[in-house]
């Protein structure tokens, strides 16, 4: 059912979830994975390295995603993307990271420079 599934152990559970909004998820390894709804290929990561102590959660007829942690009952809501997918793009966040360092790296040399 896909209204409160809950699972057990992450690691060893493969579960597969079709969102309201005709997204599907898939559990595998620890790892929360968006698929192409029609070829189930993977398009990206939602969330890694899921532990025991978490539980997925979809709710409201697949219109809901959170993940539950075990030991403190703490919830968190899985929000999709602007464009409604749920994988994050990790890369770009990266490329965004290296352009970041070396604006900073330019503007220490630039400091450095002006110094002397």
């Amino acid at each position: 059912s896909p209204d409160g599934t809950i699972t057990d152990s992450i690691e060893s559970k493969v579960c597969w979830w079709h969102m309201q909004d005709g997204r599907v998820l898939g559990l595998h390894g620890g790892q929360l994975v968006e698929y192409d709804a029609e070829t189930l290929s993977p398009l990206g990561i939602v969330v890694k390295g899921l532990g025991n102590d978490t539980e997925v959660v979809v709710v409201e007829n697949g219109s809901v995603l959170a993940l539950v942690k075990k030991s403190t009952k703490e919830i968190k809501v899985i929000h999709p993307n602007d464009d409604g997918s749920y994988w994050r793009r990790f890369q770009r966040n990266k490329k965004v990271r290296q352009e970041e360092k070396a604006r900073e790296a330019i503007a220490r040399m630039w400091l450095e420079q002006t110094k002397q």
